[in-house]
């Protein structure tokens, strides 16, 4: 229905043949062409140099914890209204667009391998909730002459893209022959060749919502020929960055695209100072067996990444993660639980863009991993993984997560997101299927599968029945239903790094709903003890801040916690709880 598909990007690239076979998947041969071309002069490539690369360390995922019951504390008061969030318009330019938001379906997105595709195939794209596509800009099929540039064939993509509400990730990468024999550029004009390109590209989709991220997994040999190097890389990655804010100041670029959490690597780039000269960094996070075990990896490079740029919290982005549905006896079910179990755990960690790897299987052999990573099959019929992904988009469109809320078992998961004057729960277990009862008092409860389909879930006595499975489960109450009262507040960050010190808190946002008040007391829990409590009384002026003083005696590393929001009105109190990490760093040293 929709034509061949292309070659995958995920195989080895050798040179000559690499370049034909990129060529190949964007629509167009190795010969350059003439339209959309623009020129600059070009410079020397001498050959590259190369050094040894790092090896990756192995981080223990901590523990599940539960939490205690609440005690009455001490008020301290401490009340500041939070920054409004406001769109900044830069002179000259028609928009500036912001960092994906966490509201569903925003942080969503798919690889893809082509420039051009049927109409069908990306209507189909965006009927499946994907808000954004992540493909390579190869450089070679650009400057195919010195100084010479064709996008013609990337113009064509961004238009059709942006017709259908989808932005796109473009990945700046892979040698050209005219600059360092085709390896990855080290030598200083093949770094300002690099450099120029992107900002080159930068310039001319500066209004069209474009991410730029440089380079594609190069801590992997076969992605920075012929042997990775964080050093060289960091150089490129820096050229780069300086190059496109250089050109366009409001772009949005993205690193390191790592595969995998190879901790030496992302260390070396923050020593570089390349935190500082980027949007966010990307992450690729195979190698994790089931989303719930992201935590572990993630806490360790989210304290990596907050070493080297402790004055702004640099988002983290899941550039690109999936599970073929053949590797390790995973089911196409499979798969699918996967899809919407690591959309949503990513978000309990921050994750503002998620992009599945791959839109489409890339072939038909049912025993070749590379073959089966697609939301749909070779032939385009919808995968479970398709479903799944345009349930949770469609079923949660216009909501945020609010928060995670601590369940009797470790192995259940709970999430609770708001739009408006309505809220809606994520649920599903990592256990045997069982079912739970919930402390909520309420009748005909909207629910949808998985996959998509809908149904009433009936009230079980004085609580709500809901069965779960491994397969997320969506709760959809109305706004005249009493969970609506469990929405209005959440925790700033889930990962929230505090400085010891008498000015350690944790912030929380309040956002009441239908501008209903909130009085209660918010409590801070960690380590089997209160570590500390305000009293809030938040009337209907809109979104707020507090900041809840945390004791941190006797606490150190990373430590899960537990918000508890004891509201005067003590209705479904066992739902007003959230789980949050505290990553605790020492106070710098100041100069006597």
């Amino acid at each position: 229905m929709f034509g061949a598909p292309n070659p995958s990007r995920r195989r080895p690239l050798y040179l000559a043949l690499l370049m034909c076979l990129c060529a190949a998947a964007i629509g167009g041969g190795c010969a350059p062409a003439t339209e959309g071309m623009v020129e600059t002069t070009a410079l020397p490539s001498p050959r590259p140099t190369v050094t040894p690369t790092v090896e990756p360390t192995i981080t223990p995922i901590p523990p599940p914890t539960s939490f205690p019951t609440p005690l009455p504390t001490i008020v301290i008061p401490m009340l500041t209204p939070s920054a409004p969030l406001t769109t900044t318009e830069a002179a000259g330019h028609p928009k500036v667009w912001d960092l994906p938001q966490p509201v569903i379906p925003e942080p969503f997105g798919v690889e893809i391998h082509f420039t051009r595709a049927s109409q069908e195939e990306m209507d189909y794209i965006a009927s499946g909730g994907f808000k954004w596509v992540r493909m390579d800009m190869f450089w070679h099929t650009i400057e195919t002459a010195l100084g010479r540039y064709d996008f013609s064939a990337y113009d064509r993509l961004v238009s059709e893209m942006a017709r259908r509400g989808i932005r796109i990730v473009f990945i700046l990468d892979y040698g050209n022959p005219l600059y360092d024999h085709g390896y990855p550029p080290t030598s200083p004009g093949g770094r300002a060749a690099f450099a120029r390109f992107a900002a080159i590209a930068a310039k001319r989709y500066n209004d069209d919502g474009v991410i730029w991220e440089i380079w594609n997994e190069p801590n992997l040999d076969h992605f920075w020929v012929p042997e990775a190097n964080a050093r060289a890389y960091g150089e490129l990655a820096l050229a780069t960055a300086k190059a496109i804010r250089a050109a366009e100041p409001t772009a949005i670029i993205v690193a390191p695209a790592l595969a995998g959490y190879e901790y030496p690597f992302w260390r070396t780039l923050g020593e570089m100072g390349l935190f500082g000269h980027i949007d966010a960094v990307t992450v690729h996070s195979y190698g994790v067996v089931i989303p719930e075990e992201l935590t572990g990896p993630f806490l360790q490079l989210r304290r990596i990444i907050d070493t080297y740029s402790p004055n702004w919290r640099l988002p983290i982005y899941s550039g690109e993660w999936g599970f073929a549905s053949t590797v390790n006896g995973y089911s196409e079910g499979r798969q699918a639980q996967f899809l919407a179990r690591q959309w949503l755990v990513n978000l309990t960690h921050d994750i503002h863009l998620n992009i599945w790897y791959d839109w489409h299987d890339d072939g038909h052999d049912r025993d070749n991993p590379e073959h089966n990573f697609g939301t749909v099959r070779n032939d385009y019929s919808a995968k479970p993984t398709y479903k799944a992904a345009q349930a949770l988009a469609r079923s949660l469109e216009g909501y945020r997560l609010l928060r995670k809320v601590p369940m009797e078992r470790g192995d259940d998961y709970l999430l609770v997101f708001q739009s408006g004057d309505r809220v809606a729960f994520a649920m599903w277990t990592l256990g045997v299927d069982h079912t739970v009862i919930l402390p909520i008092s309420v009748y005909d409860v909207a629910t949808v599968s998985m996959t998509g389909e809908e149904s009433i879930l009936p009230s079980k006595g004085e609580g709500l029945a809901v069965p779960l499975t491994q397969s997320p489960r969506y709760l959809l109450f109305r706004g005249d239903q009493a969970p609506t009262y469990l929405g209005g507040w959440r925790p700033q960050h889930d990962i929230q790094r505090v400085v010891r010190g008498p000015e350690a808190s944790l912030p929380i946002v309040f956002d009441p709903v239908a501008g209903l008040p909130m009085h209660g007391e918010a409590q801070v829990w960690a380590g089997g003890a209160l570590r500390g409590s305000l009293r809030v009384d938040i009337g209907p002026i809109g979104e707020q801040m507090v900041r809840v003083p945390v004791n941190l005696d006797g606490l150190q590393g990373d430590v899960p916690a537990a918000v508890h929001l004891v509201l005067d009105e003590p209705a479904m109190r066992d739902l007003h709880v959230a789980e949050v990490w505290l990553q605790i760093a020492d106070a710098p040293e100041t100069e006597e």
